[in-house]
Parts: structure tokens; C-alpha cells; sequence
């Protein structure tokens, strides 16, 4: 039960600091524009304004939970669902979209907000129904992820032929000319390694989930499963949001960029795991039952 509407939104000091940072920069740069043509400096404004108009919307962006429902609020307006209202969720990347019964109403929080996570925990928890787990329902990457597996692939193999060639060189010029080289092939390396680590599909199969690798897969048991969690970290202000499934005695699997999208992955994974979770508990129990001593 939610005793106050919980508000999330960024902070004044932050909206105010941005939108003075970005008047200060256009100042500047228009004063020291050049003055024969009105041209460049038309166009600079209207970047500008441009960028204004974005950083303020993002800024006013304001999520509001309480018992009766979700609202978000922006630049373009408010859009409010009641819990019993919302018949679907949709998204893609890290983002969740509620949808009323006929389509016409939508709220889709920013991922970006202080709190987001807290936002979609308590989606979860009012509308649990919207996220169940369907046996043998896949969740995969995009074409995506092949894209960035053969760029990887042909951006090594190109490195790889350029040292084979450079190896014909002598002395300091062959020394001047692998060491960008090497660099580059490490690069690529570390790449590829990673986007081979990374799984490319969750599947649920009864009270197991399947981890398919690009080229491996394994099969992990709920009860094998200590927590399912969201997590975050930055990169220049931008949050990424990723899935981290915490294993009893082995190495924590981490998944992000799978279809539909993260919170409804997050979501969907959470609830497989406390039903097969409790039923493997109680099967434990049935097994094994208690011993009492008189």
C-alpha cells in the first residue's frame, strides 16, 4: 500500500543548472558568429532552441504512483491509467509502455528518472497478471546484436590481414606501424569477447530457464537461482539498465538488450521464479517432512 503519491522526477538544481549551461554556450557563440551573413546564426539559434526544447522536456519529465494508478507528466501534457485500467504492456530497449483496454491511452515512464527501477517494481507488484511467464515463450536479441557480431568479426579479420601485411616491414618503420595495430586488434578482441559472453535468448521451459550463448547454451533450475534484479550504471549521464541473475555458488549471469525489452523481461523473470521457486519448496518439504520430537 502506497500511504503518499511517490513522485519521481529530477531536481530543480539539476533543470535549472542544464538550461543555464545551455544559455550560457549560446550566448557566447553567437556573440563571436560572424557577422556578414544572417544565415549562420539563424541556424545555430534554431540548433539551439532545438536542443532547449529537448533538454526541457526531459527535465520536466515526472512520474506519479499511487494505489489508484500511474501518471506521467512532460512538455506535451499528463497521461494517467488507472491499475485496473491497464489491459497490455508493450516496450523495447529499456522502457515499458501500459496500454488501456481500447488503445487510446498510453504512459510510458522515462527510463532516465531517478528511481525508475522503483517505478517498475511497483508495476509489477499492482499488475503482476500483465507479465506471466509462458512456457517456451523465447526473448532474443534483435538483428542488432548479428550486426555488431559480423562488424566485430570483419573489423578483426581486416586488422589480422594489415599486420600479416605489415610484417614485410623492417626496423623502426614495421615498429611504427604494428603498435597502432596492436592496439586496434585488442580492441576487437575485447569486443568480440564480449559480445560472445553476452546471452542472446531466455527461454522458460517449466521451472527451468535456458541461457542460449551464441555458441553454447545451459539450463538453469529456479531453485539454482538465489535473486533475479535490476540494475544500473552510468555513462555520461545516461543510465543502461541491465538483468542480473544471481546463482547459489556460480558466477551471476548479467542480459541486457533482449526483446521486448528489459522491465518486461525483469518482470517476467521475477514471476517464474517466485512460482517455481515456492513450488520447489514445497516439494522439498513434502519430501522431507519435518521430525518432531516428544
Amino acid at each position: 500500500m502506497i500511504n503518499q503519491p511517490r513522485i519521481y522526477r529530477r531536481s530543480p538544481a539539476q533543470s535549472i543548472l542544464v538550461m543555464g549551461l545551455l544559455v550560457i554556450f549560446g550566448f557566447f557563440v553567437l556573440r563571436d558568429l560572424p557577422r556578414g551573413s544572417f544565415v549562420p546564426p539563424l541556424l545555430f539559434v534554431l540548433l539551439l532552441g532545438t536542443a532547449f526544447i529537448s533538454a526541457l522536456h526531459s527535465m520536466t519529465q515526472t512520474t506519479i504512483i499511487s494505489d489508484d494508478g500511474i501518471s506521467t507528466r512532460s512538455l506535451l501534457g499528463e497521461k494517467s491509467l488507472r491499475w485496473d485500467e491497464i489491459s497490455r504492456v508493450s516496450g523495447r530497449g529499456q522502457s515499458v509502455k501500459l496500454h488501456n483496454f481500447d488503445g487510446g491511452v498510453t504512459v510510458s515512464p522515462s527510463s532516465q528518472l531517478p528511481g525508475y527501477e522503483e517505478v517498475v517494481e511497483w508495476i509489477g507488484g499492482k499488475r503482476p497478471d500483465l507479465f506471466p511467464a509462458r512456457e517456451n515463450e523465447e526473448m532474443k536479441r534483435g538483428w542488432q546484436s548479428l550486426t555488431v557480431l559480423v562488424m566485430a568479426l570483419v573489423f578483426a579479420f581486416s586488422v589480422f590481414s594489415a599486420a600479416g601485411i605489415l610484417s614485410f616491414l623492417k626496423g623502426e618503420a614495421k615498429t611504427a606501424a604494428l603498435t597502432p595495430l596492436l592496439v586496434l586488434i585488442f580492441i576487437a578482441l575485447v569486443f568480440l569477447g564480449m559480445t560472445l559472453s553476452l546471452p542472446q535468448s531466455l527461454t522458460l521451459q517449466g521451472n527451468s530457464l535456458r541461457v542460449k550463448y551464441l555458441f553454447r547454451e545451459e539450463t538453469l533450475r529456479a531453485g539454482e537461482i538465489a535473486a533475479i534484479s535490476l540494475n544500473f550504471s552510468r555513462d555520461k549521464n545516461v543510465k543502461n539498465y541491465s538483468i542480473l541473475i544471481a546463482r547459489k555458488n556460480k558466477k551471476p549471469i548479467e542480459i541486457s538488450g533482449l526483446r521486448p525489452s528489459l522491465p518486461i523481461i525483469y518482470l517476467t523473470l521475477k514471476n517464474w521464479h517466485k512460482k517455481n521457486a515456492e513450488i520447489g519448496l514445497t516439494t522439498q518439504r513434502n519430501e522431507h517432512p519435518p521430525i518432531t520430537f516428544r
